[in-house]
């Protein structure tokens, strides 16, 4: 993580919705719920090269993606004392091999009809379900 104060309750964090075909990318962080690629942007980054950044550390640096136009946006709240406003962009995959990072454990990619089985973050489930609902 970049730069911040340690007294900001507010951040704004990029994700992304990567699509092959209808399937969904969906990474496991380490405490086993999943969530979408992406991050927090650092300060003094534009929003193209901040998501760019971190597809790259989360998903390897070989994959392509196609990022579109901003696609949704959701408040997370991880603990009372922060929140996180996400914005979500449509990303339909190219190519590359996906090498997630020490922040995940695993990858998968899944339909709509696979949401009710998964375990997600807070607020993923809703912002998944409304990629299906949206997209397809």
């Amino acid at each position: 993580m970049g730069q911040h104060d340690q007294n900001q309750k507010f951040y704004v964090g990029l994700k992304a919705f990567i699509a092959d075909g209808k399937k969904l990318l969906v990474l496991q962080g380490t405490a086993g719920q999943w969530e979408l690629p992406g991050g927090r942007i650092q300060v003094g980054e534009t929003i193209p090269a901040a998501l760019k950044r971190e597809l790259k550390e989360e998903i390897g640096e070989s994959v392509q993606v196609e990022i579109g136009p901003i696609f949704h946006v959701w408040i997370r709240e991880p603990n009372p004392d922060f929140f996180i406003f996400l914005v979500g962009f449509p990303c339909i995959w190219k190519s590359g091999e996906i090498t997630i990072s020490p922040e995940h454990k695993s990858f998968r990619w899944i339909t709509k009809e696979e949401i009710d089985t998964i375990e997600f973050e807070n607020t993923y489930k809703e912002a998944v379900e409304y990629y299906f609902k949206s997209s397809l």
